[in-house]
């Protein structure tokens, strides 16, 4: 970006005026605080922790299960049996005392994909979890770099006019010499202290709101901030392009439509038979012969194939699963459709804002030369007071808006990077 030499020098002088403050905490440093920190994030955390152990706890269902079991059972009445030609002699065939303890396997190997179905299900809700916990971490450093940036733009706005102040007060030391001395009039004094005093009540608003950014800024970060100088300089940053794809919302919508695939899936998982086996090892008393009435070994196995008809209900499930694939389609051609919008506006912002840069550059660089004119002249006694106010407070506002429009575009940079779907962690953060 092309500035005038002019434009350049008064930045470097401006900046000397300025120095940064003593243990500053670089922007990265305030972002990489504010993350650590921030208990949106700290949920976010949680969240994405609890999502994979569901995720893992739903693929482990689909395994075998082990199913251990004892059981006693007592009948108040048996039913017997006598052997005829056997007089007094008879079977129990119910008996009163029965014990039973065994040890077996269980499993579905086909429920119509209803498991597949829910294990993608709760895999896609970890990435869902993870998703929302990088929107999280987005929007809390765009935050803090906002708080930054206005913690800046207050600490500049306070300097400049702290400088108007004191080169106000300096003419009116200035001027009530001269009276004394009968070379200048009380009405000059007067005009030159009441200008001076609009900066002390300018300087008061600028300190409160300082105050109020570095609290915000404080907050976030979870402990107290001294922001560092601005560059000079509008530093040279290469724009990024959009990338749509690496968006936490676009991601999102993403996620979405593979849930509700797997959820038609699962719809349709109800019009297939489903499948189970089983088999088990017991050990009880009588077992399967109740007229030896012994403690015995013996195993169990067996096969069992179920399906219902629903009347159309499960259709009707898929048909509405399909439609909300449509509907959720809808909804991402339009996001992607504003996305762009709003990064291409916000790509003609900046190139508006630095060309604006390049003209409050030179207006700077005006007003402090006529500053220096007025200045001699006053000296002289070939100018006003009005004059020298009028130069005072117009290279005040140069030096504010110049200010201003650096740091707001340090924060727009900002947030293109982070419209364009860069991560955090690869923002060119300036100081």
């Amino acid at each position: 970006m092309n500035r005038s030499r002019a434009g350049l020098l008064t930045l470097a002088l401006l900046a000397g005026l300025c120095p940064a403050a003593a243990g500053a905490q670089s922007l990265r440093e305030a972002v990489t605080l504010a993350l650590e920190h921030d208990p949106a994030i700290a949920s976010a955390n949680h969240g994405v922790q609890s999502a994979e152990l569901e995720a893992s706890a739903a693929f482990l269902g689909t395994l075998p299960t082990l199913g251990v079991s004892a059981s006693y059972q007592y009948s108040s009445a048996n039913a017997t049996l006598s052997i005829p030609g056997s007089p007094g002699q008879s079977i129990e065939l119910v008996q009163q005392n029965v014990f039973d303890s065994s040890v077996g396997l269980r499993w579905a190997p086909f429920t119509g994909f209803a498991q597949q179905a829910q294990v993608e299900t709760r895999r896609l809700q970890v990435r869902l979890a993870r998703n929302s916990r990088e929107a999280a971490r987005t929007r809390i450093a765009l935050q803090t770099v906002s708080a930054y940036r206005q913690a800046q733009a207050a600490r500049l706005a306070v300097e400049s006019l702290g400088s108007a102040a004191e080169r106000a007060q300096l003419q009116v030391d200035q001027a009530a010499a001269r009276e004394e001395q009968g070379m200048a009039q009380r009405v000059d004094v007067l005009s030159l202290t009441i200008a001076r005093l609009d900066y002390d009540h300018k300087l008061i608003s600028a300190r409160a709101s300082l105050a109020d950014a570095l609290d915000r800024l404080g907050s976030l970060a979870g402990r107290r901030i001294e922001v560092a100088q601005p560059p000079a300089e509008l530093p040279e940053i290469a724009l990024p392009i959009l990338q749509e794809e690496n968006l936490e919302a676009i991601q999102a919508l993403a996620i979405r439509r593979l849930l509700l695939e797997a959820g038609k899936r699962l719809a349709e998982s109800k019009l297939y038979p489903s499948l189970s086996v089983n088999a088990a090892l017991h050990y009880g008393i009588p077992g399967v012969n109740p007229i030896e009435n012994a403690w015995m070994l013996y195993g169990t196995a067996g096969v069992s194939l179920s399906w219902s008809y629903d009347w159309g209900g499960g259709l009707r499930g898929v048909r509405a699963a399909e439609r909300s694939i449509a509907g959720l389609d809808s909804d991402a051609a339009s996001a992607r459709q504003q996305v762009e919008l709003e990064f291409g506006s916000m790509i003609r912002e900046w190139t508006a804002m630095t060309d604006e840069l390049d003209v409050l550059a030179a207006a700077l660089e005006l007003a402090r030369t006529r500053m220096g004119i007025v200045k001699a002249q006053y000296d002289q006694g070939m100018a006003s007071s009005t004059d020298f106010n009028d130069a005072n407070l117009g290279l005040t506002q140069a030096e504010l808006q110049y200010r201003s429009q650096l740091v707001s575009l340090l924060l727009e940079a900002t947030r293109i990077q982070a419209a364009s779907g860069q991560p955090v962690d690869d923002w060119s953060l300036s100081p």
